[in-house]
């Protein structure tokens, strides 16, 4: 079994080094962004820390990464191989390009499926239309620390779903369905492989549900995060915070009912338990503002105001926070 990984951030390195724990009868190849963080791979390996306390230990697991390491620019160059059986792309929606997707083009046969696991939504063509395609959500908590350096700052869980609609979930309006029956081997014997490495997996016949709600859990929480340069839990710390929060979660809301998307009544009280249980957390917007870097606030508010003005309806506040956080000073990081 060949398992491609597109992305050496925090979470292409988590699952690349969990899964490389245990490999077995399978081959893993790591697809990087830059030739450098692929060299420093293949000479020091990847220095896997299962916890945040371990830092502090300074015990960390060598995970020796061989030859399977390259940049994404070098797809062209590696030979005959076979295609992947499996393709998980965690590159951020900012990088997901046009470019990027005809190198995964490279890697992809009719067998193959791939998983995109990215935060928010988006409608754009992401592929070929015979591509498999599942949608994945994550609850692991991955922090990158260096280049070849990652740290599991949280267990949680992660569910796939299949997608008919191959370039990305939409809204109810376009009536995308889940499909029916069956998954391929390649899927079973992934998550057989996650089990055996300590992740805790699953598959869902409902896996827009699963995504709305994370949608709409980061488009309160992230974003303000950022503009107040707080951790999650901060944002507690007020009531004033909490009456700003509570004003985007109605407004999305309203945007769902409109659209005929599914939620969940326990919505709202699910958002302050992610505040609380990762309360010390930096999200990963805050980061990239802190990094100058762009941010995915196009795929998650943006997408609620997208669908908004799709369904004849307005969400100001989500717009109003887009504008915000695309007008800070940005660059690309490498």
């Amino acid at each position: 079994m060949i398992i491609d990984i597109f992305g050496a951030g925090s979470l292409g390195l988590l699952f690349y080094s969990k899964m490389a724990q245990i490999q077995k009868d399978i081959q893993l190849n790591l697809w990087t962004r830059t030739e450098a963080q692929a060299s420093l791979i293949r000479q020091e390996g990847i220095h896997y820390y299962p916890s945040a306390d371990a830092v502090a230990d300074l015990s960390s697991l060598s995970i020796p990464a061989s030859g399977n390491v390259y940049p994404v620019s070098h797809i062209y160059h590696t030979g005959d191989w076979r295609s992947a059986d499996v393709i998980l792309v965690t590159v951020k929606q900012t990088h997901m390009t046009p470019e990027l997707i005809e190198q995964l083009a490279e890697r992809v046969s009719e067998r193959t499926c791939i998983i995109y696991l990215q935060n928010g939504i988006r409608t754009d063509h992401m592929g070929d239309n015979k591509w498999q395609v599942y949608a994945g959500i994550t609850t692991e908590g991955a922090k990158k620390s260096a280049p070849n350096k990652v740290i599991h700052s949280g267990y949680g869980e992660t569910i796939l779903g299949q997608l008919t609609q191959p370039h990305g979930t939409v809204d109810r309006g376009d009536e995308s369905e889940v499909a029916a029956n069956g998954h391929s081997d390649a899927i079973i014997l992934l998550l057989n492989l996650w089990t055996k490495a300590g992740l805790s997996a699953s598959l869902s016949n409902n896996i827009e549900m699963a995504i709305y709600r994370k949608l709409i859990i980061n488009a309160v929480i992230n974003p303000l995060t950022a503009l107040w340069r707080i951790p999650n839990g901060e944002l507690l710390a007020s009531a004033e915070r909490i009456t700003v929060m509570r004003q985007l979660y109605e407004e999305a809301i309203h945007v769902y009912d409109k659209a005929d998307i599914e939620w969940s009544e326990s919505l709202w009280n699910d958002i302050l338990q992610v505040c609380r249980s990762t309360a010390s957390n930096t999200s990963s917007m805050l980061a990239d503002v802190q990094q100058g870097r762009r941010t995915e606030i196009r795929w998650i508010n943006g997408s609620i105001a997208e669908i908004a003005r799709r369904h004849q309806t307005i969400a100001p506040g989500h717009e109003w926070v887009c504008h915000l956080i695309e007008a800070m000073t940005i660059k690309e990081a490498d």
